[in-house]
């Protein structure tokens, strides 16, 4: 059978397998089943604190807490969490407001809004769109030039300038790199056009008029008596990320609660007691496909699906469109999901970074709505979670295996003392306090500087104050004159491009 005939056999064989589950329409949940799902996964992943929401033919189904959102203080469906990346969502509706109101176009140019706005590529800096800048396809690869933002003291303008060094090494339009940096571009278009801050809004237009009255757009704006719930890594409190730059992407506080406003909003068709928040037309345009996502390699036909729209991802599940959004920072993980067609969402918050706990619990809610039982889809964190901490425990021993024991420095400390620069990150400092050597990435020195100690040959471990991040091992490179000349970090880890720096040592440090 020629090539094009066995694609469109496959496809039908593939269409009448999924017909049955085309035409089986969902069971609707009860309360007592959402809370039993909710309470085996949080005691199954050992999680600090979990809240739920479920909204089912548009409205309340349930809301509730489970563990504690801080030592001592109980998880309510009002704790307030760092919702993250699914604070995308509400600067992609920012955008849509403003093109509601006919102060931008999606397709407008960037530049014509920001003209400061540069990329690496000439051509891509004049042709990005404000659509592009909201479905990850600039060019740039997934989590490109996230050091610039994260704890850093970089505001908005300094991590825009500076962004536009990063290398584009994908194709334009094509293919899929999660970008934050491209939600703070939006940010500062919102910004321009709305005359107020992002931040005031996002609290103005959206939290306001859907009464979420204690959701902030940023840990700076909440309250001093606010029930907020405090990151958690491995049981223990860490200090929450307040965000200097880079805000769009990610910084929204709110409790599942209120994200039910917001979702009901969304699937009402964007009205809220009679009032348009946002009009059709806006949701269309975010919740169609824009870029096709990378497959995640299983086979499924629903894989081929996956696509990002604008702040949103789109995919299907038993045929239906499935809008959602995940989110993590350092101790919150977050989920939306949102199935229009049946009016049916959830959103999934929890203060122990698990993200294994919030996909098991989508799992398990929409197995149970398919007839399944829920409940022991849920009960896998069991099995799931050791399986997980063993193949990281696996990939730490690899680390510590490769150490080349009985070897030293080939300098004396103060050799390697000075200051370097990273062309795009900026500045860093490896000092000598007569003991040790100190390393201090001078940006971001709250989160990124610890003591140096020696690994093998040339490199040396630093164990980072930040617990989200493994341990680093800083190599040090010499000149054709033997001097210590450069230093690059070696810290696996998927949310950051630590092996993007390279810094070089400065003349003056000489």
């Amino acid at each position: 059978m020629p090539a094009p005939l066995r694609s469109v056999g496959a496809a039908l064989a593939a269409l009448f397998l999924l017909l049955p589950l085309l035409a089986q329409a969902p069971t609707p949940l009860t309360a007592d089943q959402v809370q039993a799902i909710a309470k085996t996964a949080q005691q199954a992943a050992g999680a600090t604190g979990l809240a739920i929401a479920v909204v089912q033919d548009g409205d309340v189904l349930v809301e509730l807490g489970i563990g504690e959102r801080a030592p001592g203080q109980p998880m309510t469906a009002n704790s307030l969490c760092n919702i993250a990346s699914c604070s995308k969502a509400f600067t992609a509706a920012a955008v849509a407001l403003l093109v509601q109101e006919g102060k931008l176009k999606w397709d407008d140019l960037v530049v014509d809004h920001l003209p400061e706005f540069r990329l690496a590529d000439a051509w891509i800096t004049q042709h990005m769109t404000v659509r592009d800048l909201l479905c990850h396809r600039c060019g740039l690869v997934t989590f490109a030039g996230d050091l610039l933002w994260y704890g850093s003291d970089y505001d908005d303008h300094e991590v825009l300038r500076r962004a536009a060094r990063l290398p584009l090494v994908q194709r334009f339009r094509e293919q899929f790199g999660y970008q934050n940096l491209m939600f703070l571009v939006a940010g500062l278009i919102v910004q321009k056009h709305a005359g107020c801050s992002w931040e005031e809004f996002v609290e103005r237009r959206f939290f306001t008029p859907l009464g979420m009255t204690a959701s902030r757009s940023s840990a700076q704006r909440l309250p001093a008596d606010a029930e907020k719930a405090l990151p958690h890594i491995d049981g223990a409190v860490i200090p929450d990320h307040e965000f200097t730059a880079c805000k769009p992407a990610a910084s929204i506080y709110s409790s599942v609660h209120e994200m039910t406003a917001w979702m009901r909003m969304l699937l009402a068709g964007g009205k809220w007691n009679g009032t348009e928040i946002l009009s059709e037309a806006s949701l269309r345009e975010m919740w169609r496909p824009h870029t096709m996502a990378s497959s995640r390699g299983s086979g499924a036909a629903t894989d081929d699906m996956r696509s990002y729209g604008l702040g949103w991802s789109v995919s299907l599940e038993r045929g239906q469109k499935v809008i959602e959004h995940d989110g993590g920072m350092p101790g919150f993980l977050s989920k939306v999901s949102l199935m229009p067609a049946e009016r049916f969402g959830f959103v999934v918050l929890n203060n122990a970074n698990d993200g294994a706990l919030n996909e098991l619990v989508k799992r398990a809610l929409l197995a149970q709505r398919a007839g399944r039982d829920g409940v022991a889809v849920a009960a896998e964190l069991k099995t799931i979670k050791p399986r997980i901490a063993a193949y990281e425990a696996d990939k730490v021993k690899q680390r510590e295996d490769a150490r080349k024991l009985g070897t030293k420095p080939t300098q004396a400390l103060d050799a390697y003392a000075g200051r370097y620069e990273d062309a795009i990150y900026g500045p860093a400092e490896i000092r000598f306090d007569g003991t040790a050597l100190q390393i201090v990435l001078l940006p971001s020195k709250r989160r990124l500087s610890g003591t140096l100690q020696h690994w093998h040959h040339d490199t040396f471990r630093v164990d980072w104050p930040d617990k989200f991040l493994p341990f680093g091992l800083v190599r040090f490179d010499f000149d054709h004159e033997g001097k210590v000349a450069a230093f690059r970090i070696d810290c696996p880890i998927a949310d950051f491009d630590f092996g993007a720096l390279d810094f070089r040592r400065t003349a003056a440090a000489r």
